[in-house]
C-alpha cells in the first residue's frame, strides 16, 4: 500500500492584492441558492399535504410513505427556521454595532 504525498497549497493562494483575488466567485449567488433551498422546501411540504389529504380520503396510500413524507417537511420547515433565526440574530447583532 502506498500513500500519495499531499501538494504544497502555497502554490494555490494569490497573494493578497493580485489580480486573482478581485475575481468575482463564480457559481450561483446566495439568492439563487436560497429560492432554490425554499423551491424544494415547498415542494416537500406539498407533498405532504397530498399524501396526508389522500390518506384522510380513504386512497390507497402507505401509511410509511405519508409519514415519511410529513417528517421530511417537518425537519426541512424546523431546519428552514432555524437558519432565518440565525440570520435575524446576525443581523441584530451587526447592526448593534458602533460605527
Amino acid at each position: 500500500m502506498s500513500i500519495a504525498p499531499i501538494p504544497p497549497i502555497s502554490a494555490a493562494i494569490a497573494p493578497v492584492g493580485t489580480a486573482a483575488a478581485s475575481q468575482p466567485a463564480t457559481g450561483p449567488s446566495f439568492g439563487v441558492v436560497l429560492e432554490r433551498a425554499l423551491g424544494s422546501l415547498n415542494q416537500q411540504i406539498n407533498e405532504a399535504d397530498r399524501l396526508a389529504l389522500a390518506l384522510a380520503a380513504g386512497e390507497d396510500v402507505d401509511l410509511h410513505e405519508v409519514m415519511l413524507a410529513l417528517e421530511t417537511a417537518s425537519i426541512g420547515l424546523q431546519a428552514a427556521l432555524q437558519i432565518r433565526n440565525r440570520a435575524l440574530e446576525a443581523y441584530r447583532e451587526v447592526m448593534s454595532m458602533p460605527i
